[in-house]
């Protein structure tokens, strides 16, 4: 019982947490929480002008139009980006809070993890209605992209507990992930096909976790096919590796937060 109270706390503590942040997120805007709906259609609109209609970019074949394609990797990708570049300064932002011995200092990573999920699952469900309103949407297959949420959470955990440590004793280190995240973005197939690559930067792509986490979603959203075996065993075994390597470092370095903020 007793390993089991400080747990459901930890659950209680993180709900709240995400709850405030999105209350934060949308506290005095006219529309409110009405923008996590509409900032993702803003997204799409800017995106197809420039790479659909400006740029000409190829759809690859089994999708209706270039929003369906984009909007399965570029939902994912601003929840991720989201949360690594919020959870680098997580500690540094709350100083008070580290400074208490007894916070679980680690649910601040988590809880701006999940309160951008929290939008990507809202963005999701705007996309949801475009794709089904091209046909192409089927509620068994959209269930396969769960697992893939999941391991996109541990994954940006890992990362996120990663940037976090670092940032802490380099300050620099956070735009140095801002770099590095623009980087990962233009070497993931979000805004193009990954056929367009050249075949010797294909390995860079193959590399690339989050091209097998796009994949897996566009997989649910729109071809409803499964996941190649190959591809979805490299996807979780890298975000296993990264939550065990992310959360060993945090853990490790934890001692120090105090001292050094």
């Amino acid at each position: 019982m007793s390993s089991e109270k400080p747990f459901s706390a930890k659950v209680f503590l993180v709900k709240e947490m995400v709850v405030r942040d999105l209350k934060a997120r949308y506290a005095g805007s006219g529309l409110g929480v009405l923008w996590a709906f509409a900032l993702p259609v803003l997204w799409m609109f800017l995106y197809t002008a420039v790479f659909a209609v400006i740029l000409k970019a190829p759809v690859e074949r089994g999708y209706a139009s270039f929003p369906e394609f984009l909007m399965a990797g570029l939902l994912p990708w601003m929840a991720i980006q989201e949360g690594i570049s919020r959870s680098a300064s997580a500690l540094t932002d709350n100083a008070a809070m580290v400074k208490k011995t007894v916070f679980p200092i680690e649910t601040l990573i988590l809880s701006v993890i999940l309160a951008a999920v929290v939008n990507q699952g809202i963005g999701f469900v705007v996309y949801g209605i475009y794709v089904a309103l091209l046909g192409h949407f089927s509620f068994f297959w959209a269930l396969l992209a769960v697992p893939a949420l999941l391991l996109q959470l541990l994954l940006t955990f890992g990362i996120g507990c990663i940037a976090a440590t670092i940032t802490t004793f380099i300050r620099d280190a956070a735009q140095a992930i801002t770099i590095a995240l623009t980087v990962v973005f233009w070497a993931t197939p979000i805004v193009y096909p990954a056929s367009l690559v050249p075949a010797r930067f294909q390995p860079i792509l193959a590399a690339n976790p989050l091209t097998h986490l796009t994949e897996w979603y566009r997989r649910a959203f729109t071809l409803h096919v499964l996941p190649d075996p190959k591809s979805a065993l490299y996807l979780t075994a890298v975000a296993a590796a990264a939550a065990v390597l992310g959360a060993a470092l945090f853990f490790r370095a934890r001692p120090h937060f105090a001292d050094l903020i």
